[in-house]
């Protein structure tokens, strides 16, 4: 094998790891002894899995083991002609401790299990005060409550916070993953604002501030689009100058 050869196929397997890491708890969907058993079954223990298929955890291949451990490699065989007592038995062993089952995770369990795709999200929501509340079980939202269990999905702030808060003004100009002391003081800042311009007949603003939680990234992203349609908007202009010459 030549020398450059060599390299090119090291590269390659390289970046087939990256992209398919070993510990993904990735398999194919027919193969999934919770995804067989669950539909089988029907009813109310069918809806998980028919609001996660089509989910971005479906498309990138997560499947339940992922989530709530157990052994999702169960050798099921013809589930229609198993007898009760082998239904159970193979019922048990998926849903063996075991085999890591955890059932529904919460609590510090649940941070743990999103942290395996989303540490940087979960770490800046577990220390922010909505986090923190919903470890001490003082009333915050667990990660399902604003994101769904099985057909995940971005929240919709504010309307998706109407269901814990009656008033929700100004949700859509702070950062809900990272609510502080900080964040409180600025949430009041931006409604008295809103209250004082409302009162003058004054319109809401095209773009909502940026409080102090939200990190650079954020305030560079939109700066990067104004500067992109500022470009594109000269672009157009030194067009229609050359073509009238």
């Amino acid at each position: 094998m030549m020398k450059n050869e060599k390299y090119v196929l090291m590269a390659f397997a390289a970046i087939m790891l990256f992209i398919y890491p070993s510990t993904a708890h990735t398999r194919p969907e027919s193969q999934s002894a919770c995804i067989t058993c669950h539909e089988f079954i029907g009813g109310d223990l069918a809806k998980p899995v028919l609001n996660w298929k089509g989910s971005i955890h479906q498309q990138n291949g997560i499947t339940c083991d992922a989530c709530h451990g157990g052994n999702a490699d169960v050798k099921l065989g013809n589930i229609k002609q198993l007898s009760q007592e082998k239904f159970a038995a193979r019922q048990a062993l998926a849903m063996s401790k075991a085999n890591d089952f955890i059932g529904v995770p919460t609590g510090k369990a649940m941070f743990d299990m999103c942290s395996q795709c989303h540490s940087e999200s979960v770490d800046r929501y577990k220390n922010s005060l909505m986090g923190k509340a919903y470890l001490n079980n003082t009333g915050g939202p667990s990660c399902v409550a604003c994101h769904r269990a099985h057909r995940n999905s971005m929240p919709d702030v504010p309307k998706d916070c109407e269901s814990c808060h009656k008033n929700t003004t100004g949700f859509d100009q702070i950062d809900p993953m990272s609510v502080s002391r900080t964040t409180v003081i600025s949430l009041s800042k931006i409604r008295i604002k809103i209250a004082e311009e409302k009162a003058k007949g004054k319109k809401p603003p095209l773009l909502a501030e940026f409080p102090e939680e939200l990190g650079s990234f954020q305030i560079g992203f939109v700066a990067f689009g104004a500067v992109l349609i500022l470009f594109m908007i000269g672009y157009i202009v030194f067009m229609i100058l050359e073509k009238r010459r």
